[in-house]
């Protein structure tokens, strides 16, 4: 008699995930298929103890039918980590570099792709405010998941971030008080109504959906490292086509270790280390 190998709790099996991730394409319009396979296997094992199922196949047929199911599946699949004015120095760099060059625009539109909870959406509007540019400012924040785009747009997080968050904005060159920018409670810190008002939030897809278009400021920090090579080459070329001439590419520090203006002629490297780019003035 035969005997069948015991199952290995902590592996799943590439057919599993591509059927998991083709049921989610095809039922629900999230296109997974070319994330990064090794951050996406674990994000789904640690999904097969979350339901309590032995193999990540069993979960297909629940996800196809229940969409509260589905939608466990997508969040747990997307991780939102933004913090106000994370990496201190890439801010200072927008500040003192990058918005007074923007001043020259008549008008400023941002794109900022992978909002989360909005931290970072609200970072670039304070930034906007401190260099007298947001009353001629237009900000598009997107994201995939609408859950997270509920939470960015009530601009509310627990106090227990303001410290750290109060120390980014200092050392990110800030000239006020972060405080200034918030309605606090004991629990919790709000974002003023008047530093809502430039954003508009909006579901996108990057993978299956169009372009911005005549952005002069497009920043898209640490989703691209989620995405293998084919889908991440495809984005910014999406990102390319949305800058102005003359506009600015903002990526995360930890995504691109090479200078992307090698493959993408129309993208002149500013800064290496906080990968910034700037599309050249004769692209387009």
């Amino acid at each position: 008699m035969t005997t069948l190998p015991k199952w290995n709790s902590h592996h799943i099996e590439d057919v599993e995930v591509n059927l998991l991730l083709y049921a989610l394409k095809e039922r629900y319009g999230y296109d997974f298929m070319g994330y990064a396979r090794a951050s996406l296997k674990r994000r789904l094992l640690e999904l097969t103890s979350y339901f309590d199922v032995e193999h990540l196949s069993q979960l297909i047929p629940i996800v196809l039918y229940d969409e509260t199911v589905a939608q466990t599946v997508i969040n747990h699949i997307f991780v939102p980590t933004s913090d106000f004015f994370r990496n201190p120095v890439v801010w200072d760099y927008l500040r003192t570099k990058v918005l007074p060059q923007l001043a020259s625009f008549p008008r400023i539109n941002v794109w900022q792709a992978g909002c989360g909870y909005g931290q970072e959406a609200y970072s670039l509007v304070i930034l906007l405010h401190e260099a007298g540019l947001l009353k001629r400012s237009r900000l598009f924040s997107s994201d995939i998941n609408p859950l997270f785009l509920d939470k960015a747009r009530l601009g509310c997080w627990s106090i227990e971030h303001k410290p750290q968050w109060s120390d980014n904005y200092l050392q990110a060159g800030g000239t006020g008080n972060f405080t200034d920018f918030f309605v606090e409670t004991e629990s919790d810190i709000r974002i003023r109504s008047e530093f809502k008002q430039p954003i508009e939030f909006i579901q996108h897809n990057l993978v299956v959906d169009d372009v911005f278009k005549e952005m002069q400021l497009v920043v898209c920090r640490n989703v691209l490292l989620y995405f293998g090579n084919a889908l991440q080459e495809y984005v910014v070329n999406l990102l390319t086509r949305s800058l102005e001439r003359g506009g600015y590419l903002l990526l995360g520090r930890a995504e691109y270790i090479v200078d992307l203006s090698e493959k993408h002629p129309q993208l002149e490297l500013l800064d290496g280390v906080l990968q910034l780019y700037r599309k050249r003035i004769g692209t387009s």
